[in-house]
Parts: structure tokens; C-alpha cells; sequence
């Protein structure tokens, strides 16, 4: 399972602008009602949960349906567990299927948890009582039940809570099965449902161990997840600063392996500057300037295609990183990008202009290279009277 696109980008999610259409290619696809909204940060735990929640329910479909099978052969079935086992069935292909459809698991998982619970404390009473086909089948079918459960709650609750559901219900199915063997029992069955239970106990501490260092990992994991965005991106905008930016550009000019060709083109960046902003501060303010800052960033961000890496440079400095894109190809992005700032007013400011620089990559540039040749054109369009493009090549090495 692949984890979400702004984790394996770097890139957060572009915002839709008052153009965009849910069809149109610079346009995320419509949150729904099915569509799960995870909080920044916990991409990793719901991930893995999203996984083991799949491995389990898969892992119970075939159990349960074999189990039902045995037990419907049997000449002394019992309709309950028939019935019992039915349902469960049919809520492991209910959350199978909302795990692949990308659907909230929450809810569905404590459904299943819930009805498991009941489904091991009549299992219990019924191996301890007698009443199956097999009391030393549906008692192991019954413990691995509880087992499979105490999974699920690990993945529905925190560790201290779920622990707590998986000794509840270890409890409530050795009450249940000595209120069976009390009443219908024999004394041969008596041994055996000790050993299991005593193993059973076991492996629920063990998993208990498991899930709360599962817990550490993936909180020390998003701790250092977090951390790293925080360290690449910039807090106002929330593009990439000019750290990930320069890791970008570094890639773009990493020279291919000794058995690969050397692309061409290998690329090119685009730097532009908002025109007088200072003018924005001072005639607004600040508020109105991070304002504007942002509007250019979702603009950006919003027109920025598969590869392609936007982000803030500094100030009111910004930069797209395009790998594969020659001079010719980036001068007309860059175009793209001064129209569309032309036609999206600022609510406040009202229209926000741009002098941009476009370099491409050459065969003998280094990063500081490449990005000097990027600032002075972008200088020269200011100079030239600002919202303008200027190429790096029409203006001397």
C-alpha cells in the first residue's frame, strides 16, 4: 500500500482555484464522504493500520468460513454457532471492502470487534458446555477468535485501552466456558481447555508487548517524519524552502551512471519575484502581504505539474524546479505561470505582477551556477520594467 502523495512528494496538496474544474489535470480529485481525512503527521500509522487490518480480516474470511463448513457437516450443529458464523463472515467481507475502498475504518473495525466479542463468549460456552460438533475445535477456534479480535482493537484503540478490551475479553471467555463445562461439561475436556487457555493468555501478553512497541516506533517515526518536514518546507506558504529546493536542483544536475545516458535536456529552473512588494506592506500591511504571499504560492503550487517541484525561495522570491524541461519548454511554463496571476486577482491587493528568470541546465553548471544565472535574468526583467520573463541565455553566460 502506497502511503499518500504529499508524503511522497514533499509537495501538500494543491488547493483548487475559483477556474479549476474536477476534471482539469492541475485539479486533486473531490474529497467525499468516503474519502478519509487524515491528520498531518499520522500518514504512517494509518498506513500500517490500513495493512494490518487487511491482513487480519483476509486472514478470518477463510477461518471462519471453514469452521462454519465443519460445523454445518457435524450431525449435532449447533444453529447459533451457524448463525454466528455467517455474520462474521459476512462483516469480514464488510471491512475487506472498505479497506479497498479507501473508506474509514474506525467505525467498521469497532463493529467487528463488538460482534467478535459476542461471537467468543458463545464459542466458550459452547465448547465448555459440549454442544458442537468438536468442543476442542470450537474452543481453539474460539481462542484464535480472540486472538484475531485483540488484533483488531489494537488497530481501532491505543495500546492501554486495547489491552484492556483483549483482558476483558480473555476473562469474559473463561467465564463463559466454565459457566459451560459447570453445566454440560465433562471431566476429560477439563485439561486440555486449561493448556489452551494458559496459551492463549500468553500470546495476548506477547501481542500486547508488540503492539505497545509498535506504538514507540511509529510515534518516534512520526516525530522524525514531522521534524523533516518541518526542516524542508516553508511554515507560510507550505511549499518547499529553499533547502528542498537546493536537494531538487542538486538531483537535477547529479550526472547520469557510467551505464545510462545522459539526458537531454536534463532541465531547468524558473525564479520570479512579485513586483513592489514592498508597496504591498506599506499599503496594506503585513497581514495583507503574508496574504499575498500565500495566493502566489497556491497559484503555484496549483499550476505545478507531475515532477515538477514549486516552492519559495525566500521573501517574495519563488522557484520551480523543472526536470526534462529545455529553455524553450520553461519559458513557456513561465508564461503560463504570469497568466495566470494576471487573471487571479488578490482579493485584497488586487493584481499581483512578476519578473521571472529562466535558466537551463548546462553541461559544466554546478547548482550555484545555474541558480546565479536564474537570478540575474530574473533581475534583468525587473530592470526591463518588471512583469516580464527574461531567458538566461539572452543575456550573456
Amino acid at each position: 500500500m502506497r502511503l499518500p502523495a504529499q508524503v511522497r512528494s514533499g509537495r501538500p496538496a494543491p488547493p483548487r482555484t475559483p477556474g479549476q474544474t474536477a476534471g482539469s489535470p492541475d485539479t486533486p480529485a473531490p474529497l467525499t464522504a468516503a474519502t478519509p481525512l487524515i491528520p498531518p503527521g499520522d500518514e504512517l500509522r494509518y498506513a500500517l493500520h490500513r495493512r494490518l487490518a487487511l491482513a487480519s480480516l483476509t486472514c478470518g474470511l477463510p477461518v471462519l468460513t471453514i469452521m462454519g463448513v465443519l460445523e454445518a457437516r457435524s450431525p449435532s450443529a449447533s444453529a447459533q454457532l451457524l448463525g454466528l458464523y455467517a455474520v462474521m463472515a459476512l462483516l469480514c467481507v464488510w471491512g475487506i471492502l472498505r479497506v479497498l475502498r479507501r473508506s474509514r475504518l474506525e467505525g467498521a473495525l469497532r463493529t467487528i470487534v463488538a460482534f467478535n466479542v459476542v461471537f467468543v463468549a458463545v464459542q466458550a460456552y459452547a465448547a465448555g458446555a459440549g454442544q458442537s460438533a468438536s468442543a476442542a475445535q470450537t474452543g481453539f477456534s474460539m481462542l484464535l477468535m480472540l486472538i484475531a479480535n485483540s488484533v483488531l482493537g489494537y488497530l481501532v484503540f491505543e495500546a492501554r485501552r486495547a489491552g484492556l478490551l483483549a483482558l476483558g475479553s480473555f476473562a469474559l471467555a473463561v467465564v463463559a466456558g466454565l459457566l459451560g463445562f459447570s453445566r454440560h461439561g465433562g471431566t476429560d475436556m477439563a485439561l486440555p481447555s486449561v493448556q489452551l487457555y494458559l496459551s492463549t493468555g500468553t500470546i495476548l501478553l506477547l501481542l500486547h508487548a508488540l503492539a505497545w512497541y509498535k506504538s514507540r516506533f511509529v510515534s518516534q517515526a512520526q516525530e522524525q517524519l514531522r521534524l523533516e518536514h518541518e526542516a524542508r518546507t516553508d511554515p507560510l506558504t507550505g511549499l518547499p524552502n529553499r533547502r528542498h529546493l537546493y536537494q531538487q536542483i542538486a538531483a537535477l544536475l547529479e550526472p547520469a551512471g557510467e551505464d545510462q545516458p545522459e539526458p537531454e535536456p536534463r532541465g531547468s529552473v524558473i525564479m520570479f519575484d512579485i513586483d513592489h512588494f514592498k508597496r504591498v506592506n506599506d499599503l496594506h500591511g503585513h497581514l495583507a502581504g503574508d496574504s499575498a504571499l500565500a495566493h502566489v504560492a497556491g497559484l503555484l503550487r496549483a499550476s505545478a505539474q507531475a515532477g515538477e517541484t514549486p516552492g519559495r525561495w525566500g521573501g517574495e522570491e519563488f522557484m520551480l524546479v523543472l526536470p526534462g524541461l529545455d529553455e524553450a519548454g520553461a519559458l513557456r511554463r513561465a508564461q503560463t505561470l504570469r497568466d495566470l496571476l494576471h487573471a487571479s486577482l488578490h482579493p485584497q491587493v488586487g493584481l499581483l505582477t512578476a519578473s521571472f528568470g529562466v535558466s537551463a541546465c548546462r553541461a559544466s553548471d554546478d547548482l550555484s551556477r545555474l541558480v546565479a544565472r536564474a537570478d540575474v535574468a530574473m533581475y534583468r526583467a525587473k530592470a526591463g520594467g518588471r512583469d516580464r520573463i527574461e531567458a538566461a541565455s539572452s543575456g550573456g553566460p
